[in-house]
């Protein structure tokens, strides 16, 4: 399952945070609280403008579903995968 950035919706698999934290020397934990504040930044990539676009039936974007799921959810990477993926995205 997949994590959406929360600052432009792009869709990233949670492993890329464990090749982060082995590149950089940090942990997964540290890095996946970065991402939930930089966005695609953390894994080393550029934001893409934000697609606009509500989802019809939640009202959001998936980066904003994304962003509140990670400060609803903290830590709990699986639970905002999981959220996100019942949200038929």
């Amino acid at each position: 399952m997949d994590i959406y950035c929360p600052k432009c919706g792009e869709p990233w698999d949670p492993d890329e945070a464990h090749e982060q934290a082995a590149d950089t020397g940090s942990t997964y934990t540290k890095v996946m609280r970065d991402f939930a504040v930089r966005g695609c930044r953390a894994f080393g990539g550029r934001c893409s403008a934000p697609d606009g676009t509500p989802d019809a039936t939640f009202g959001m974007t998936r980066a904003e579903a994304s962003g509140a799921l990670f400060e609803l959810l903290g830590d709990d990477v699986d639970g905002v995968a999981s959220m996100l993926d019942d949200m038929t995205w």
